[in-house]
């Protein structure tokens, strides 16, 4: 188990590679349970079938807010140590973020006892004092776990941090070993790589990061589950193209593979129409995708409140987009 005082040093080779980041599949009435087969199913798909690196969980996407702080300890037991079964040298990353620095420190060591390898923090999303204040917070939970940690900046948090002040928090806490900039804005990551080179950054919009030269780590928390199946890894083949500064072929890739589509097509399930313009982590959308190529996402397949359900009519462009590239058939979107 890599320590905090490890961290910088381990972050620079060990947090690396395409990590999936993971729904929380729902059962029962109004989605109250977690479906554990299906979420183990899900791990495995990632891990062994997909043969990706890692995965993440707790995420904007596993739709975290929405869950107890009991099932949060849940779904990392459940999802670790699966993962660990399947595939033991995965790169596990937890998202431990909460309303409150005491929670977040209790989820920490719970998934420092697991067997994760990174717990990432978002930004304090309600009275937080700016920068002093992520400050305080981040110094609170690594003064009390023992393990890396990394820092999530994102709109969805209410306060985006300067590249200024994410380079003064990775160098004041020497647990805090990398950032995942969710800003899909590769200029700030570009100017945080520039201030602090030797920090691990994987930037959101990782196309737009590797054509301005970002070292680029790999996805280290995507649905690339959404992006390539078994017999078609297009992610990884485009993503290799685009590091090899080939752009026009992985343009014409992207194209002809449907990848393109594909991901414009799910652009449906990242925004919502009572909150346009705003980033959206749609769990139900991310999981109708999922449905359509066959994935268990539960038998509750919504979201929970304060999300809404995923409607219908933004339903057909998905599937179209796969059906179209023929990822799928036909049939098989329809019954989706």
């Amino acid at each position: 188990m890599v320590t905090a005082a490890e961290a910088k040093e381990w972050a620079r080779e060990g947090l690396r590679g395409n990590c999936s980041s993971l729904y929380t599949p729902f059962s029962g009435k109004d989605g109250d349970e977690i479906d554990h087969e299906a979420l183990r199913a899900l791990v495995r798909h990632c891990l062994v079938d997909l043969d990706q690196d890692g995965i993440w969980l707790t995420g904007g996407i596993a739709e975290f807010w929405s869950l107890t702080t009991d099932e949060l300890k849940e779904v990392m037991t459940v999802a670790i140590e699966e993962a660990r079964r399947v595939k033991p040298g995965a790169l596990i990353q937890v998202m431990s973020s909460t309303d409150t620095a005491k929670q977040c420190v209790e989820l920490t060591l719970h998934a420092q006892l697991a067997g994760a390898d990174i717990c990432y923090v978002l930004t304090p999303y309600f009275e937080c004092s700016g920068k002093p204040g992520v400050h305080d917070y981040l110094r609170y939970v690594a003064d009390r776990t023992d393990m890396p940690l990394g820092y999530f900046n994102s709109h969805a948090t209410g306060l985006v941090l300067t590249p200024e002040e994410c380079v003064e928090l990775y160098r004041a806490i020497p647990a805090l070993c990398g950032l995942k900039n969710g800003l899909l804005d590769a200029r700030h990551s570009l100017a945080v790589h520039k201030l602090a080179p030797e920090m691990v950054l994987w930037e959101a919009d990782d196309e737009a990061g590797i054509r301005l030269g970002i070292p680029h780590p790999g996805a280290l928390g995507a649905a690339l589950y959404l992006y390539e199946t078994p017999e078609r890894p297009f992610y990884r083949e485009h993503r290799e193209l685009l590091l090899e500064g080939d752009f026009e072929r992985a343009a014409k890739f992207a194209a002809e593979s449907g990848l393109t589509a594909i991901r414009t097509a799910n652009k449906r399930f990242q925004s919502h129409p009572a909150r346009p313009g705003a980033f959206t982590h749609w769990g139900a959308g991310f999981k109708f995708g999922a449905s359509v190529l066959g994935l268990p996402i539960g038998d509750y397949p919504h979201s929970r409140p304060p999300q809404t359900p995923f409607p219908d009519d933004l339903k057909g462009p998905v599937r179209d987009a796969y059906a179209a590239a023929g990822w799928v058939s036909r049939e098989q979107v329809s019954c989706a």
